[in-house]
């Protein structure tokens, strides 16, 4: 069972486009300077690379706040009037 779970965890993490965007944020400008493009191109590649990681946890975050508002319970409430 312990294995099981392991595996699916981390199944999860290498599939997850926040993992994968801030991997390549790492390799993609590692390259670059391998191959000589200067570091000013290196660095603006890491910064969009890293945006891009940023930007998706952000919407995983509305993909979560929508699952939970989806039963109703975050209707706002009516309130009587007088």
């Amino acid at each position: 069972m312990k294995k099981w779970f392991i595996n699916l965890f981390v199944k999860q993490i290498f599939t997850s486009k926040k993992f994968i965007y801030a991997i390549s944020s790492i390799i993609v400008p590692s390259i670059c300077t391998a191959l000589g493009v200067d570091e000013e191109t290196a660095s603006n590649l890491f910064y969009a690379l890293l945006s891009l990681a940023g930007f998706q946890g952000l919407a995983d975050l509305g993909k979560e706040a929508k699952k939970v508002c989806s039963d109703g319970s975050c209707e706002p409430k009516k309130t009587k009037k007088k």
